[in-house]
């Protein structure tokens, strides 16, 4: 009978390499001075593109710019795991662009931050928007009222409030899900549901609310579509007092998933 040479893995000799598996290595950074490399990119903006699929980098730096209509020149460059910079001449340029966020590329949003002296994987993240507040009755068109649910939101950086509306600019996470509506206590007990309209948001996946990913891409598919029907099935009982469910019988509950892994960035 033939016989073979076992190889030092099969003997239990050796690790076994899997050429797959990328490897990783652990380097000690060294005591450096950055105050002149701060210096230098204090006109950057960061980005990060929502869909990646849906948004080549390559392009997205070559377009972005264009409708800006800058006094100085500005530069872009891929920065890898979905991440891009533009570099300014002139701040009031910078300026500028940051203040007339949120952009979208493709149908999808653009996250855009001036740089910051952090180490994250995820920065960028914030994401500004103007936020209609709806259903919200007239007499609590009150500033200190919009002050608070904006500071309860996200990071209030304006409201205004005029004749026709009620809104708030808010920074938020764009990596997490949008809130659509907050509830608002008042001493009396009483409680009142307000909807939040989002200014300029594209693309986005309406049942899970976050801004990455279609309805086809949604890791949390099942659940999402369990809460929307909810959702639907509470605001026909707000219109007609009906409890029942679309099909005459109560509702169930959402279906357990084992996986609790967090949605892709």
């Amino acid at each position: 009978m033939a016989t073979r040479r076992y190889t030092a893995v099969e003997k239990g000799k050796s690790i076994a390499h899997h050429p797959t598996e990328p490897t990783r290595k652990c380097i000690r950074a060294p005591d450096f001075d950055t105050s002149d490399l701060i210096k230098e990119n204090a006109l950057t903006l960061i980005g990060r593109v929502t869909n990646a699929r849906a948004q080549p980098i390559d392009s997205l730096i070559a377009s972005l710019p264009r409708n800006w209509i800058l006094r100085g020149r500005v530069t872009g460059s891929g920065l890898g795991k979905s991440c891009f910079q533009f570099r300014f001449e002139l701040e009031e340029d910078i300026r500028k662009v940051l203040a007339n966020r949120p952009y979208s590329y493709h149908h999808w949003m653009v996250i855009l931050q001036k740089r910051e002296h952090v180490i994250s994987p995820l920065f960028p993240s914030e994401i500004p928007f103007w936020i209609r507040l709806q259903r919200l009755p007239l007499h609590f068109w009150h500033e200190k009222l919009l002050w608070h649910i904006g500071r309860e939101i996200g990071n209030l950086e304006d409201f205004q409030i005029s004749k026709t509306s009620a809104k708030i600019r808010v920074l938020m996470d764009g990596l997490q899900p949008l809130i659509k509506e907050a509830v608002i206590d008042f001493d009396s007990g009483e409680e009142l549901a307000v909807s939040l309209d989002y200014e300029n948001l594209k693309s986005h996946y309406s049942s899970c609310f976050r801004l990455c990913h279609q309805a086809s891409d949604c890791p949390f598919a099942s659940t999402a579509r369990y809460l929307d029907t909810m959702e639907k099935r509470r605001y026909r009982e707000e219109l007609t007092g009906d409890t029942r469910s679309s099909d005459g019988s109560p509702a169930r509950p959402p279906p357990q998933r084992n996986d609790t892994s967090q949605a892709p960035l």
